[in-house]
């Protein structure tokens, strides 16, 4: 039963290490036009309110490759929208994830397909689980950084047990040349 929820739900479908590894002219070139990306051990670290250097090259590499980006986070608005304008990028903060309610308004007001749409983060009860109801083709990180909230520590285990169990078959994100 887990295996097949496993499968369903919160199987993603590619891993990557980091954000820079991922070959976006391989995604855009295969018809993405639009990324949702996490925040929280995803992009920065939990709390943050400002862009590190590594958030803004993120930024830029997706920028080159011509793709529009959004945050989706569960953070509290205030919090994402100061991050959001440090890259000068749109934001939608207080998203529920797994809910899909604000990733389907999204798409709809840009026109966009979700089979057209990455959803990238770090976990997958949250990130992963929303990509998948929405349709979007997700993408799994690594945390970039062990300070997180509680709650969430308590599902990392749950999460270690099902990708080391069930996960053999997921694909490694396009890897691109920048490491």
């Amino acid at each position: 039963m887990l295996r097949k929820l496993y499968l369903e739900k919160w199987k993603p479908d590619y891993k990557a290490d980091n954000l820079l590894e991922i070959d976006w002219a391989e995604f855009k070139s295969e018809g993405i036009e639009f990324v949702f990306l996490d925040i929280d051990n995803t992009l920065a670290e939990h709390g943050s309110r400002q862009a590190d250097q590594y958030a803004h090259q993120v930024v830029n590499l997706i920028r080159e490759h011509d793709l529009p980006l959004c945050i989706l986070s569960n953070a509290l608005n205030d919090r994402i929208e100061e991050y959001a304008k440090s890259l000068n990028v749109d934001f939608m903060g207080q998203a529920n994830k797994p809910s899909t309610k604000q990733i389907t308004a999204k798409l709809k007001e840009l026109n966009v397909e979700p089979g057209n749409t990455l959803l990238i983060g770090d976990q997958l009860f949250t990130d992963i689980w929303a990509g998948n109801k929405a349709g979007c083709v997700t993408i799994l990180v690594k945390q970039r950084f062990l300070k997180e909230a509680f709650q969430v520590r308590i599902k990392r285990g749950l999460e270690r047990f099902l990708l080391s169990r069930y996960d053999n078959h997921t694909d490694k994100a396009k890897n691109s040349d920048r490491n």
